[in-house]
Parts: structure tokens; sequence; C-alpha cells
């Protein structure tokens, strides 16, 4: 078995001449340039267990030459996938798993369940491969792999493949990064997430990117602050990038949600650890988390007018062309909005921040400046300090509740969400059911928070449907009777779901 580390990064096709006559690229060349046609072939079972496993098992064309391949994902950082994989030399056209060695491919495979009736072919990836082997300054060698092609699925047609590749040969992770953020100076980038495989796989079923949620951290208690820390940003960045082209698609409105989500909580973790971090790149990075957050905000704004605000009680009512026009109205500020978010996503910065995000991880950047006292300390004493705290900012902004105006019920909403968070990061440090039972405490007064904003944000967003008439008015009127009446009646309960946050047990001290 090996073990490749690599990172994958779109062009735009006509920016290859660009970036192939790039002086970078050749630069501390160790051997000469070669280019090869590489065609492969793709395997799954009917069901596609080895696409729903990302397992990628395929056949490729090298030459005269007959590789086996099997690789699995193991980690990934802002990008930087690293995935074990094991290759033989076979004459079969199709995948022959006694052609590897007894206790390699068994681990990951029922090998003698997938036998060929049950294996087929499912996309083919055919494309011009020019490499290149480079020392970098740093000591350092990296593999520069540029890919020009396609990838094909029978009735389903083809997508372009137009990609650089930098495979780390020797050296650190970050010395990749700080080459990729050169290289993305001088030619427009884009990181890729999804893999060849993932993405023949894709035009293979004909389904479009699916939306990501953010996956369970698991931190261990034997790690130090620093430990956790990276971890978290690897996650929230991770959580972002898989979202990239759910937002790109445009289809789904849990696209744009679940990637302004990751960027909260990632800009959340750049606070909940501020104490400890050097402040440099920290604050950098965090300012640029925050602009891209924001160039999500009125297309996430416009789909929750849309889908959950406006859109249900209209249908509820009935037909009325005074709603058709606000809604119609409504979808051309949404449009703008998607818009807003994709010139950020193709935008320079949102690749560098990215790239940075990398490299700020790969060498613990946060050290230079920080507090390693406390960052070499368990993340378990830090993790009961940060909840501490955040559970008394709490407590102190939802003091006299029944008083608060909304925008101080906002400003509670925000705390409730970073404590939320900061839960949700060191939840594996402590037994679950303690860590659900506090949740579900501060569940009724976030639904409640949640849906007040809704509906300020909901006020302020038909305001700017064009000139104001007796219709739009009339709609307004509606909204906000309609959830005003609603949110009175839950304003009810408000007294009982404050105290309910008040008696939370901290578990966190014991």
């Amino acid at each position: 078995m090996s073990s490749e580390t690599e990172l994958k990064l779109g062009v735009a096709p006509e920016d290859l001449p660009k970036l192939r006559r790039l002086a970078l690229l050749s630069r501390g060349s160790l051997e000469p340039a070669a280019t090869k046609h590489l065609k492969t072939v793709y395997f799954d079972t009917a069901d596609r267990q080895m696409a729903a496993a990302k397992i990628t098992l395929r056949v490729r064309e090298d030459g005269r030459r007959l590789i086996h391949g099997v690789k699995v994902p193991h980690k990934s950082l802002a990008g930087l996938a690293t995935r074990r994989e094991w290759e033989v030399e076979s004459r079969s056209p199709v995948p022959d798993f006694s052609a590897f060695p007894p206790g390699t491919v068994e681990t990951v495979l029922d090998t003698g369940a997938l036998t060929p009736d049950r294996l087929e072919a499912t996309f083919e990836t055919d494309f011009r491969r020019s490499v290149r082997r480079l020392a970098l300054g740093t000591g350092g060698e990296v593999e520069v792999a540029i890919d020009e092609g396609a990838i094909r699925a029978a009735g389903r047609g083809e997508v372009p493949i137009s990609e650089l590749e930098f495979e780390l040969k020797a050296g650190e992770a970050a010395d990749l990064f700080t080459f990729a953020l050169a290289v993305a100076e001088q030619v427009p980038l884009r990181v890729l997430v999804a893999s060849k495989a993932e993405r023949g796989a894709r035009l293979a079923a004909g389904t479009l990117a699916a939306p990501a949620k953010a996956p369970r951290l698991d931190l261990d208690a034997g790690e130090t602050t620093g430990e956790a820390f990276g971890r978290i940003v690897t996650e929230c960045t991770g959580h972002w990038l898989a979202n990239v082209e759910a937002v790109l698609d445009g289809s789904n409105p849990e696209g744009p949600h679940q990637m302004r989500v990751a960027l909260r909580r990632l800009r959340s973790a750049f606070k909940l650890f501020r104490k400890v971090l050097g402040p440099e790149p920290s604050r950098a990075l965090s300012d640029e988390v925050k602009w891209l957050a924001g160039s999500l905000g009125p297309a996430r704004d416009w789909d929750v007018f849309i889908g959950d605000v406006a859109g249900p009680v209209f249908e509820a009512l009935g037909p009325d062309a005074r709603f058709d026009r606000v809604l119609l109205q409504a979808e051309a500020e949404r449009r703008l909005g998607y818009g807003i978010a994709w010139r950020a996503l193709a935008d320079e910065r949102h690749t560098r921040l990215a790239l940075s995000l990398g490299r700020f991880v790969a060498a613990a950047e946060w050290r230079e400046g920080g507090d390693a006292k406390r960052l070499d300390q368990s993340v378990t004493v830090f993790a009961a300090e940060a909840l501490d705290r955040h559970f008394k900012q709490v407590r102190r902004s939802g003091r006299r509740i029944m008083e608060l105006e909304a925008e101080a019920l906002h400003a509670l909403r925000i705390e409730i969400k970073r404590l939320r968070y900061a839960l949700e990061f060191f939840a594996a440090l402590f037994d679950p059911r303690e860590v659900r039972r506090f949740l579900d405490g501060l569940s009724g007064l976030q639904d409640f928070l949640g849906n007040l904003n809704d509906l300020t944000v909901a006020q302020r967003l038909i305001t700017t449907l064009g000139k104001s008439d007796a219709g739009r008015a009339y709609a307004e009127g509606v909204l906000t009777g309609f959830y005003g009446a609603s949110l009175e009646r839950k304003r009810k309960s408000l007294r009982s779901q404050w105290a309910e946050v008040l008696v939370q047990e901290r578990f966190w001290r014991d």
C-alpha cells in the first residue's frame, strides 16, 4: 500500500497555455517533463456501493500496461487530500483482486462478494497528463501534473478535465500550500475537493453535487488545545469547501445555508480560541472568512424569505396577484444574491483564503506569538473554561429577558449560537447524553429567537422590492400579521424557555 498526499486545483481551459509556460512550474526541475495519454475505466456495483463508500475501483491504460487500482480517502485539509492506494499490473480488463498481494485490498473491500458479474463499468476518464518533478526551495519535492481531457459516461455525455495537481513527494504539507499560493498569484485557480472519481460518479448517476452537513468532530481528551484548534479549523474548512459545487449549482437552498454555517462556525472558532492564538495571521484569516460569509448573505436571506417565510404563507392563503408579484420580485433579487455569491467563489480571494488556511493548519502558524503554555495544555481544560465563559455571557445577555427589545434579543441569539458551536466542537470530550440534554434545553429559546430574526429580515427585505404601493403594503401586512401573531403566542412561553436555560447543569465542570 502507498499513501499519496495531493492538492487538486481547477484551472479554466483558456488559462492552460499560460499555466504551461509558467516559470514556477519548471524552475528546480529534477527530471525532464513527460506527457502521456491516460484512459481509465471506473467500476462499481449496480447499487453503487463504491460511490457510497467513496472507494475508487479502476483499471487504467498506461501505454500497453493495465494498472488496477483501489483508492480510499483518508483525510483532507483545505483540498489537500491524503489517500491510501493499492496498484498492481494485470492483463485483465476488469478488476482482478487476485493480482493484489494478500491482506491488502481485503481490508477495505469484500473482494469475495465483488465478483466480475457484480461489477460494471460506470464511466471513464480520458486525458493527457504532463508531469514534472520539482525541488522546492525548502528542501521538499513535488510532482506537478497538468491534466486536460474529459470524463465520460454512456448516455450522460461528458464534463471537461482541466486541472493542476500537486503531489507531495518529500517535505512538509505547508510547503505545498506555499507553492500553490505562489502559482495562484499568476494564474487563476480554484480548489477542487471532489476527485475525478467522485465527479464521474455524479455524471454517471445524473446527479448534482449534494449539500454537505458538518461531520461529527471526534476530539480526543489526550489532545492539546493547539491540536484541537487545528482539527476544528480543518473540519470547518472542509465543510465549507464541500458545499462550493452545491452553491454554484444554485438549485438547492441548503448549499448556501451549509456553507454559511461552516464559515460562521469557522469564525466562531477563531473567536473562541483568540486569547491563545498568535494575532497574525489569525486575525487576517478571520476577516477574510467574514468577507466570504457575507457574500452568501443575500442569497441565503432571499432563500429563507421565499422558501420559509413568505412562500408558505402566501400559498396557504390562496392565489393572489399581489402575492405573486412580491414573489416574482423576490425571485429576481434572489438571482442577484446568488450572483454575488458566485462572484465571490470565483474571486482569487476565495482560493487564496482556502490555501492560506491549509498552510495555517499544516504549519500551526497560530503558535507564532501565541500563548504556548495554554496551547500545550489539555483541550479538556480549555473546553471547560471556554464553555463556562460562553454560558456566563448568555446569562448576562438574557437578563430581564421579558423587557428586551428586538436588537437585544438578536444579540442574545448570537451568544446562544456561539455557545452551541462551542458545545458541538467539544462534544466528544463529554458524556453525549449530557451534551444532548444541554442542547435540548437551548432549543426552544433558540427556535423563538430564530423565528423572530426571520421575520425581522423579511420585513426589511420586502421594503426593498421596488416602489412601495398598496399591493406590496398588503403583502407586508399579511406577513407581519401572521408571524407577529405567531411570535406573540410563542413569547408567552419565553420566560419558561429562559428558565430552562438557566437551570442547565454545567456538566463540563465535573
